[in-house]
């Protein structure tokens, strides 16, 4: 997963890109636009269970891994993974 983030009309109003990629090829496989919120996130691991994507694990950054402490069980500094 990687993000991005740009903003509508002015830096009060940020919006972000997640995406999340095929380790092996690159390819984009789901991605959201939107706040860097849960909602946003929760949006995103909708489309990976309607797909039927499994992850394997996740690379975040330090805001990532606190959104995410109570949806996956952390496994490293930097990684959490699906339970």
């Amino acid at each position: 997963m990687d993000e991005m983030w740009s903003f509508l009309g002015s830096k009060q109003r940020p919006r972000w890109l997640w995406w999340v990629e095929d380790a092996s090829t690159g390819e984009v496989v789901a991605f959201v636009f939107g706040r860097r919120t849960h909602a946003t996130f929760s949006r995103l691991l909708a489309l990976l269970q309607a797909a039927q994507i499994q992850v394997s694990g996740w690379i975040t950054d330090a805001w990532c891994r606190a959104a995410v402490a109570g949806l996956f069980r952390l496994s490293g500094p930097s990684t959490a993974s699906r339970v």
